[in-house]
């Protein structure tokens, strides 16, 4: 009798681990931000994994229909309209070798800038003309996963599912040798 329920409780904890996923990772902070700003000539693709709304836009003056049906050349902002700031902003952006920088502090933002979560074309998103030139300019906010659940994800949940993997196989190999030792 004792076997079996050994068996079944290696199981039951090792089913229960496995399936880590599921209840782990609990947030024991509030997300981290971050403000990104990006720089890229227009039409270029894709930044961070959010593709561009003014793809298929001609980098020059004539300000062509962009894909999607929107026309680019009305929200298009002369480099010398920028403030000071954003300016500063859009410069260090294009001069840096990722093609963009991040700040974490609130108050290092551009005051004239809006960062939103999901950039569109005029929030977030500007097409800036720089001698004849055309590049699109992202500024987002990057919600970041605090410390703990990183190291939830990467330590304790891998851990968890093998510690489970090897209960479930210990009830299976309890549960063979109990039906083995009474035959």
């Amino acid at each position: 009798m004792r076997t079996p329920l050994a068996a079944a409780g290696l199981v039951a904890l090792g089913l229960l681990l496995m399936a880590n996923p599921l209840f782990l990772p609990v947030s024991v902070d509030e997300p981290d931000p971050a403000y990104t700003h990006t720089v890229q000539p227009v039409g270029e693709g894709s930044v961070a994994g959010i593709e561009s709304p003014v793809t298929g836009v001609e980098n020059g003056p004539s300000g062509q229909n962009g894909s999607n049906g929107s026309n680019a050349s009305d929200a298009v902002v002369a480099y010398d309209d920028l403030s000071p700031d954003a300016r500063a902003a859009f410069d260090r952006a294009r001069d840096a070798p990722e093609g963009g920088f991040g700040v974490e502090d609130p108050d290092e933002r551009v005051e004239s800038l809006a960062y939103p979560a999901e950039p569109t074309l005029g929030d977030g998103l500007l097409i800036v003309e720089r001698a004849g030139e055309r590049y699109e300019f992202w500024t987002r906010t990057v919600e970041r996963e605090p410390g703990a659940v990183v190291a939830q994800r990467v330590f304790l949940q891998p851990v968890a599912f093998l510690v489970g993997f090897l209960a479930v196989v210990a009830g299976a190999a309890v549960a063979l040798r109990g039906r083995l030792g009474e035959e």
